[in-house]
């Protein structure tokens, strides 16, 4: 059965005028990808659209109220039977602080610093072919 997921990839500017991203590390056991980071998201639930999928799903990870902008890839995932969408979101609210329940991680990082995290791979590449990365 394939699943479907949405990610939101969040930005911010830091004090010296930066871009930086918000990346979370799950505490579920994903194999050799245990730990590594990723854009916050998750799965979509019967009926849902992805938008309010990803509304519902980063408020409940990170307490940030965001607004899905537009939708920049559709890819295999990491994980088998998993299609992945991915999200530019812009913030319109809220305090972070993530669900310790469920994430071993989540904060701001540069693109310099994001570069050198372990990354899930689907992350670096769709963050390399949309020049994510360029300031």
């Amino acid at each position: 059965m394939m699943s479907h997921v949405v990610i939101g990839i969040i930005t911010r500017k830091n004090s010296v005028n930066q871009t930086e991203f918000l990346l979370v590390s799950s505490k579920r056991d994903f194999g050799e990808f245990s730990g590594r980071y990723y854009p916050p998201g998750g799965h979509l639930e019967d009926g849902e659209d992805e938008q309010t999928a990803l509304i519902r799903e980063i408020k409940e990870e990170t307490g940030l109220d965001v607004m899905p902008v537009k939708r920049i890839a559709e890819t295999a995932a990491d994980v088998k039977d998993q299609t992945t969408y991915w999200w530019l979101c812009d913030i319109q609210g809220g305090e972070l602080h993530f669900q310790k329940d469920e994430l071993a991680d989540a904060g701001w990082f540069t693109a310099e610093v994001t570069k050198r995290l372990p990354l899930w791979p689907m992350v670096e590449k769709v963050f390399t072919e949309h020049n994510l990365w360029k300031p």
